[in-house]
């Protein structure tokens, strides 16, 4: 399970010497990439602290695990924060706990919330009753205010290793198994929604066929509709060529021993003369562009087509 993972973890080994030392902050920061890995470490803390320690086997910790305790606050009630929500913690901090002698507060996505929802938190945070606990969980820290940062102690969560994620996964063929542990670098939530997509491995071979197989203006359409195919996971085709990017380069400073798409570095290999490095480093400031402005492009199609054509471009004029 993957508790069992976080618990062995290094971030949350350093939180439990400070509940040992009496010294455990009122409110927690938590930062990193992968939702689900997030809301689990949320979790293990909300155990910590109820408990003082971790005993999986507890009352608090049982209830904790299946969302269920009644002193474990979980926000937002919807999509996002709102001033309601906030509102709602403020007057809930100051009811004394039901089932345990703390209360304690989760807030995901805070970095999804409006300011003035955070605003509107900055009291508790700043002065929770004493027997209050605050969890924030963000996976893009400078979307918090500043005011709300600084009253956090702020844990930048590692990444699992691919050994910790794979032992997570469900069987499947070896060539998909490296494919998904490449893409979703660490982050068990996306690894596992990666293992659930039935046409992931025709995905990423079409990601790669645009690198090795498109060698002209005239085949883009092609190419495009291929990609288009998979509209709604732009931000995955992103991640996969950015992954592409990055062992071509590897291939080309000798390093293909450590490239991560092992299933396709002999196509990696063979089209890799057709890249110089300054080509492979334009295209993977380019992939860094479209990654921040996609929230802005209404017509998936059209971006496809024009990411395609740069990608080909900037092929040609660095050679």
């Amino acid at each position: 399970m993957l508790i069992d993972v976080i618990l062995q973890t290094e971030d949350f080994k350093l939180l439990e010497k400070e509940q040992e030392k009496g010294a455990f902050p009122k409110a927690l920061l938590l930062c990193g990439k992968d939702k689900l890995y997030l809301h689990e470490f949320a979790k293990a803390v909300s155990m910590l602290i109820l408990d003082g320690r971790i005993d999986t086997e507890s009352v608090n910790a049982k209830k904790i695990m299946i969302d269920a305790h009644p002193d474990i606050k979980n926000y937002p009630l919807k999509d996002k924060l709102l001033v309601s929500d906030s509102e709602e913690i403020v007057e809930e901090s100051f009811i004394k706990p039901i089932f345990a002698d703390k209360k304690v507060f989760v807030i995901h996505d805070i970095d999804n919330s409006m300011d003035s929802a955070q605003n509107k938190l900055l009291k508790v945070v700043e002065e929770p009753s004493h027997n209050v606990y605050m969890i924030l969980t963000c996976t893009n820290p400078s979307l918090v205010l500043p005011t709300i940062r600084s009253r956090c102690n702020k844990v930048e969560l590692k990444r699992l290793s691919d050994e910790k994620a794979e032992s997570l996964l469900p069987k499947m063929e070896d060539s998909v198994r490296a494919l998904v542990l490449a893409v979703a670098d660490g982050q068990i939530g996306k690894a596992q929604a990666l293992s659930k997509m039935k046409d992931f491995e025709d995905l990423c071979q079409d990601c790669l066929s645009v690198f090795t197989k498109m060698k002209s203006s005239k085949q883009v359409l092609t190419f495009s509709k291929k990609l288009f195919a998979y509209k709604d996971q732009f931000s995955l085709i992103l991640d996969i060529f950015s992954l592409i990017v990055e062992d071509l380069l590897k291939i080309k400073s000798g390093h293909k021993d450590i490239a991560k798409l092992t299933p396709f570095i002999g196509e990696l290999v063979g089209a890799n003369g057709d890249y110089t490095v300054r080509a492979l480093c334009e295209i993977a400031s380019l992939l860094d562009k479209v990654a921040r402005e996609k929230m802005y492009n209404v017509n998936m199609t059209l971006a496809i087509e024009n990411l395609l054509l740069n990608i080909l471009e900037v092929k040609y004029i660095c050679r």
